[in-house]
Order: structure tokens, then sequence, then C-alpha cells
């Protein structure tokens, strides 16, 4: 496959959750972003970070212009609009070659009503739809021109929060390329918002997840899953740069049940760093003749940053799925990502897949720049 992407977003945040800052002793997401499961916006720290990283460097400065004060509530309302652009250009072996423009608009919002209490809000409009694969055993959620990824009321006391609403499930290494098989393959795909109660635990060495949910209202008939899982990471060494931790779910719909446990690591080593996961479910499907089997899907990345604004990685990933359903997959992915500055980002990279099964490979070349406003 041949796969040309071209990005271009308006944002608050990086294009990118980093789960690579683990290279600077950042153990998890709290230290930069607003949420303790990170992705979402940043806090005022994470934002002078963003900006010292940029190869413009400098310090962060707040807007002061007082119709801004105005808008964000006197500093309690942090928000921003993203745009994103993207163009892709497809051809697999022995099959006709497609393209896609695509445009999303993302809104997000986080308000802080006092007292510890806070609402989160994500909306997302898009010109096309970008679905995980719809397979016989776990169908892809409904798409909608008009989504909301997250609607969350928060209450944070010291090191505890709790949250409850609609979002994407906690995960193990979190990161944002919702492609990978142990996303797309595991019902963390741009349209999985299930509604959940989900609380976090944290001190200088460790962080704990527990979450309970249920349907998000655009499952396909049938697959309206429930169910409830945990999430526990350590620093084994106590240098803020050896992470290990497990996920374990399990989930259940009318025509299929899944259990998943997936051991992950974040190590950083100075200007190096490495992340994996690997995710092992247990699938059985109710829907006519009863059938179990397993699947396995692995992610592994290696790191450098030659600068603080320049980082390549060399990514390869994994999935196996066992009869009935048969399916092996490899992968494996060069990226360099550049953040001119706090407001642009550019990243290009190739891709390969291969199927040793059936021989098809799949080529993909992806360039994307990321242009965002920071108040």
């Amino acid at each position: 496959m041949r796969k040309l992407a071209l990005a271009m977003i308006l944002s608050q945040t990086a294009v990118h959750a980093l789960p690579t800052m683990i290279r600077l002793g950042y153990t998890n997401c709290l230290s930069c972003h607003i949420s303790p499961q990170g992705a979402g916006l940043l806090n005022l720290y994470g934002r002078s970070i963003d900006q010292a990283q940029s190869l413009v460097g400098g310090e962060y400065s707040p807007w002061e212009n007082p119709w801004v004060q105005a808008i964000n509530w006197g500093g309690r309302i942090t928000q921003d609009f993203r745009v994103v652009s993207q163009q892709q250009d497809t051809s697999t072996t022995a099959k006709a070659g497609t393209q896609l423009f695509r445009n999303r608009f993302i809104y997000r919002n986080a308000t802080e009503l006092g007292g510890g209490w806070r609402i989160t809000a994500t909306v997302t409009g898009e010109t096309a739809s970008t679905l995980r694969p719809s397979l016989a055993y776990d169908p892809a959620s409904s798409a909608a021109q008009i989504f909301v990824n997250t609607a969350l009321v928060s209450y944070r006391s010291g090191h505890f929060e709790f949250a409850a609403g609609r979002d994407q499930l906690p995960t193990g290494v979190n990161i944002a390329d919702l492609s990978t098989f142990v996303r797309a393959r595991n019902r963390l795909g741009y349209y999985d918002a299930p509604t959940q109660a989900k609380a976090f635990w944290w001190g200088q060495r460790y962080m704990v997840s527990a979450y309970g949910y249920g349907p998000g209202g655009n499952e396909q008939s049938g697959w309206h899953e429930s169910g409830g899982g945990a999430l526990a990471e350590f620093d084994v060494l106590g240098n803020h740069r050896t992470v290990a931790g497990v996920n374990a779910l399990r989930g259940e719909s009318r025509l299929g049940d899944r259990r998943m446990i997936g051991p992950y690591a974040r190590f950083g080593f100075g200007k190096w760093g490495f992340l994996a996961e690997h995710d092992i479910t247990d699938r059985t499907l109710k829907a006519g003749t009863l059938a179990s089997f397993r699947q396995t899907a692995s992610y592994g990345q290696l790191f450098w940053a030659a600068r603080e604004w320049l980082v390549t990685s060399l990514i390869g990933e994994r999935l196996r799925v066992e009869q009935p359903y048969t399916e092996h997959l490899n992968a494996v992915k060069f990226e360099l990502a550049a953040r001119i500055s706090s407001q642009v980002t550019v990243s290009a990279g190739p891709r390969l897949q291969w199927d040793p099964v059936t021989g098809r490979v799949t080529r993909s070349i992806v360039f994307q720049v990321a242009a965002k406003t920071v108040h």
C-alpha cells in the first residue's frame, strides 16, 4: 500500500499525547495534562514544556487580553479548537488504489467549577469517517458527522480523581495513533466512547485506575458491551524512567464476550527510550455456533530524541488471531517528528505491512503538518 497522509491541526496541545516523555522522567501524564488519563488538554505547566521543547524555544506566556480572560472565565476554562485535514492514497497487492481526503474539526473544553469539580468535553465534526476494522466478531462502532468523544464530570481530591460520563477507556502505553493493532483491535478507535465511571489513585512511584463501563449508544445491534477493568503501573527502579504496568478488562455483550490482559512498559534513557505493549484477548462469539479463540496484538517503539524538538522512532507491530478467524499481520514503521514551535509540528515516515499467510504487502508513507494556537 502507498498511503500519503497530510494533516493540519489547529490546537492548544501537541499533536500527540507523549508517552515518550518517560525519557525525561515523566512517569505518567499527570504533570502536563489536566486529566490523569492523559491525551487531552495540557495544564499550565504542560503548555510551558510544549513551548520549551520546540525549535523556537523560549518561555510560555498566557494571553492577558481582558476579552480572552473573560472567555476563559478568569482562567477556570481551558479550551482549544483543532482542525485536522488528512489525505490518504492507498494501494495494496492485487487491489486498486484509493484516495481519501478528510477534514476533522475538534473542540475541547475543561471547566474548573471549584471545590475539586471539573467538566470536560470534546466534540468532533468531520467530512469523512475512518472506522476501525469491522469484523464478524467485533463490528466497528457507527460514525457520525458530529460526535461527542468526551463528556465527563470529575472530582479531584489530593492524589485521587473520580470521573463519570463518556470517554475512551484507560489503556496501557496510551499512544495517539488509533490505527495501531493494540488500539483498533481492542475497541479503542475514533468512535469508541463508552459510558463509564472510573477512578485514579497515584503516588510518586505508582498509578492505579479502576473502571466500569456500559454502551456508548453507537455500537452495532447485539454488540452493546458492558464490563469493567483495572490498570496499574509502577516505577520499578524508582528513577522515574522505568515504568511497568498491566491493564485487565472483561466485557460482555449479547453476541460476544472478551477478556483482555495487557502488560506494558515505558523506559527512558536520556535521549533514548522504548515503549511496549502486548495485549492478549480471549474472545467468545455467542452468535450461531459458539466459538472461542484468542487474539494477540503487540506494539514496540524505539525512539531517539536527536534534539528536544526532533524525535525519530522505529515502530513494530504484530497481530495474531486464531481459528476460526485466522489472521496474521506484521508491520514496521519509521517516523520523524519535528516540533518547530509550540504552534507548528511536522512529522513524516514510511510504513510497511505484510500478511505472511496470503503474501499480501501494504506500503505507505505518511506526512503530517500540525498548526495550533496557545492562549
